[in-house]
């Protein structure tokens, strides 16, 4: 929806579907923009808590800090040993499962599970 003015007096003018509009106050008649006018806006300038909740806080994360992890049994997919280390991380949205990193400890082998 365009809001228009009237130049003259600063009256609203009302929403009308002619090429026209005619001030209800002044008389005067001003061109209907509605029909050549598209108006987008995007304001940063208010502070909102709602905003800032929305603003996601990636958190960057290496090997290195995850470490080894615990070691369990699990069927290595390259060989057949069945001794792995794992580290679980969450990388999708909350409501999702986590994603869980196996390292084979014999032949070094690592894949992913989505959990």
């Amino acid at each position: 929806m365009v809001v228009q003015f009237c130049d003259d007096c600063g009256n609203l003018l009302d929403e009308n579907p002619e090429e026209s509009l005619q001030c209800e106050l002044c008389g005067k008649l001003a061109k209907n923009n509605v029909f050549f006018h598209t108006q987008t806006t995007v304001s940063e300038n208010f502070p909102s808590k709602l905003r800032t909740k929305m603003k996601s806080f990636t958190q960057k994360v290496t090997r290195d800090e995850l470490g080894p992890g615990p070691t369990i049994e699990v069927d290595c997919v390259k060989c057949p040993s069945k001794e792995v280390t794992y580290t679980q991380v969450q990388l999708r949205s909350a409501d999702e499962g986590s994603t869980i990193f196996y390292t084979c400890l014999k032949c070094g082998h690592r894949w992913t599970e989505n959990n």
